[in-house]
């Protein structure tokens, strides 16, 4: 859903005068401090969320390999450009932030192929609530048991409601927003103990624009919860035959409404049938074994669109296991040396990627370390950083949380797809997941 980008906005005025902090000059291995006019042999774009909260930090610095021959000054600008012919075929991309108070975040992609990449965002950016009101719309929920027991959402590319629902199910909502647009009404009825959706309406495609009121736009309450879904798993090791499922109608980014169960497979999820208009959008059929913090197994997770039809079918990743150094649970955790350190992991060779995290658990003043690699690639040794960019260049004797994950989604065609830019973010792509948090002490 397009929003307006305050933060984003704050962000550009922030860094948009140099602070004492950002003005040392640019380490670039010794080429110069003055931009080359020849063509980059090698180019990164930072990802959003790192040039948006650009201002929180002391200095970034982009290293190829261990920085020792290659490495530049993060500015304002986002992205980072390498010149020299001897950077050649694939790089391992290192980002160093050190914050202005806490850990220093080290980010490491193995294995790029040039000569541009794009690294991928971890998070999404907030957005204000749009104000320009664009419209209101006016109606009433029909086919209801119990009046009291409704609620209404306007859900638009760009477009927010802000509802007044009456006792009797009449309705006004304000639509605001920075255009004029189409929005979709929504409105479901509750169980008024459990809250349980017993049943939903929609309508489609009412037009708001010149802060007209649009009356008369009454939903019907047409489609029972009164379907089941049979839910069942395959592929992959379950770390527990325990099952837990929800089904989730997600409309211009927005959950409408979702239904959940648990319990030894076969599943069976209450769902409203197919029929227009929830034959538009198929929901999200989310399936969950295990926990993350649960050892050794962790939690593997798959989430996938249904079609039409009684039954589904999830598969998943084999879980994945850290091999070195010796880990274990929080309550027991395991003892590594920190020499010869080295980060090993044992993923589904059917995922496109793996991300394995090293972070000391008291901070500030301490190192946390995440490597991002192709499932090919199954270890990393961390390296010192410069002392001239970190205040913490190793890792030094203490408690550390290991984070590891693995990845697969429908629309990559494998670990290059992730650095292109062009991977489609949308809500009804299949994915498939495995998380596993275990605990270390270095000594």
């Amino acid at each position: 859903m397009t929003q307006t980008r305050l933060i984003p906005l704050l962000v550009l005025l922030l860094v948009g005068c140099p602070s004492p902090t950002t003005d040392e000059p640019t380490p670039d291995g010794g080429t110069g401090q003055e931009e080359p006019t020849s063509p980059p042999t090698f180019t990164v774009h930072m990802p959003e969320h790192v040039t948006a909260t650009i201002h929180l930090y002391r200095n970034i610095d982009v290293l190829l390999g261990d920085g020792s021959r290659f490495r530049k000054r993060l500015n304002n600008s986002g992205v980072v450009r390498f010149h020299d012919p001897a950077i050649v075929g694939p790089q391992d991309v290192s980002l160093v932030m050190v914050p202005t108070t806490g850990q220093v975040q080290v980010k490491t992609y193995l294995a790029l192929n040039g000569p541009e990449v794009r690294l991928p965002n971890s998070l999404y950016l907030l957005g204000a609530i749009p104000f320009t009101k664009q419209g209101t719309i006016t109606g009433k929920v029909t086919g209801a048991s119990n009046p009291k027991a409704l609620s209404v959402t306007a859900v638009g590319n760009g477009l927010y409601g802000t509802t007044t629902l009456s006792e009797d199910g009449s309705f006004s909502i304000d639509i605001r927003g920075e255009a004029p647009g189409k929005v979709d009404l929504f409105a479901k009825e509750t169980h008024g103990t459990d809250g349980t959706v017993l049943r939903v309406g929609l309508e489609r495609d009412i037009a708001v624009s010149a802060g007209i009121t649009v009356s008369g736009q009454d939903v019907v309450l047409d489609h029972p919860v009164d379907q089941l879904l049979g839910v069942s798993v395959a592929g992959g090791e379950l770390p527990n035959t325990h099952l837990s499922a929800s089904l989730r109608y997600i409309l211009g980014g927005q959950v409408l409404f979702s239904t959940s169960t648990s319990g030894t497979q076969p599943l069976s999820l209450p769902m409203v049938a197919q029929t227009a208009p929830f034959d538009t959008f198929p929901p999200m059929l989310l399936v969950t074994s295990g926990e993350v913090v649960t050892f050794p197994g962790g939690q593997v997770q798959t989430e996938m669109p249904v079609s039409a039809g009684s039954s589904a079918q999830a598969t998943f990743l084999n879980p994945l296991s850290i091999t070195s150094p010796a880990v274990g649970p929080l309550e027991a955790p395991a003892s590594a040396s920190r020499s010869g350190l080295v980060l090993r992991w044992s993923p589904d060779a059917s995922a496109h990627l793996t991300e394995v995290e090293l972070a000391a658990t008291n901070w500030p003043d301490s190192l946390a370390w995440t490597v991002v690699a192709p499932t090919s690639i199954t270890s990393f040794t961390p390296f010192t950083l410069p002392a001239d960019i970190a205040p913490v260049t190793t890792f030094s004797a203490g408690s550390y949380r290991v984070l590891a994950t693995t990845s697969w989604q429908a629309n990559a065609s494998g670990y290059v797809s992730f650095f292109t830019g062009n991977l489609t973010s949308t809500p009804y792509v299949e994915t498939r997941t495995t998380r596993l948090l275990a605990y270390v002490k270095l000594q």
